[in-house]
């Protein structure tokens, strides 16, 4: 079977992953990322990614995985097993299936005034929102996501891992300050803001046209930098015995919210 044994953490190839697993800046720097899981390795096929190299879990594999590896040898990719320790220091999931690919990053060039709808990401740290954001966005049908510079990298490991391939049919455009949403964007930027603004229910219009929608961090919710960039805030009206909503909830309700205003006017 054409394929390498790394067993020795101190191989050049191991802690270039291992890099790359752990730091954003790795991956910048390499142009590249790990994906891991038998779902991300098909959807890399289905949408002719570049793969730079599968990578094994020593303790074999399922008969899924097993299957992918196989069209990844017809294509030349190369294949490298790892010791299970090795695999597991560098796989961003405890019980995967064992079965890793090295992508390489795609280019994106920035737009100039596109008219889109787009999602917005203000300060957001945890990769896992990042990608269920960016899952949630494609899903809804806004295939245009930004970040701030202060976001954690759209394209780590455990953030492609919660996109589940969404990353793969997105335009992603990291390090956008939010002054430069209007040269980049023609649309109306609007906030999600659980500080104040109008029910996102019961205010009308705002879906009209193509939208900038923000979300902010975690904590500390949307930047003053954001907030002066926006044209409407909206609140999602929560229970009162609810404190908040996860970020990516409420990236959910207001983009599907938006969904369906459309929708219910197509008809």
């Amino acid at each position: 079977m054409p394929y390498q044994t790394i067993q020795s953490e101190s191989n050049p190839k191991f802690k270039r992953w291992k890099k790359m697993a752990q730091s954003a800046r790795a991956i910048r720097a390499e142009r590249a990322t790990l994906a891991e899981g038998a779902h991300l390795a098909q959807t890399a096929l289905e949408r002719d990614i570049k793969v730079q190299a599968v990578l094994l879990r020593a303790k074999g594999l399922n008969n899924e995985a097993a299957a992918l590896l196989e069209k990844f040898l017809q294509k030349g990719v190369q294949a490298f097993v790892l010791d299970s320790l090795l695999f597991d220091a560098i796989s961003p999931v405890e019980h995967g299936a064992g079965l890793m690919i090295e992508i390489s990053l795609p280019t994106v060039q920035r737009p100039r005034a596109m008219s889109t709808d787009v999602l917005y990401l203000d300060g957001i740290q945890d990769p896992g929102n990042i990608g269920t954001l960016i899952r949630t966005a494609v899903a809804s049908g806004v295939h245009s996501i930004a970040s701030s510079p202060e976001c954690a990298h759209f394209w780590s490991p455990k953030a492609l891992r919660a996109g589940m391939g969404a990353h793969f049919a997105a335009a992603l455009y990291e390090n956008v300050k939010p002054q430069e949403l209007r040269e980049l964007f023609d649309a109306r930027i609007l906030a999600a803001d659980a500080r104040g603004g109008s029910d996102l229910y019961l205010s009308e219009g705002w879906e009209a046209g193509h939208t900038v929608w923000m979300m902010g961090s975690e904590g500390q919710g949307l930047s003053q930098a954001a907030l002066a960039v926006t044209d409407e805030r909206l609140y999602i009206p929560i229970d009162h015995d609810c404190e908040s909503l996860n970020v990516s909830a409420a990236a959910a309700v207001c983009l599907f919210e938006q969904r369906r205003r459309r929708l219910t006017q197509k008809r």
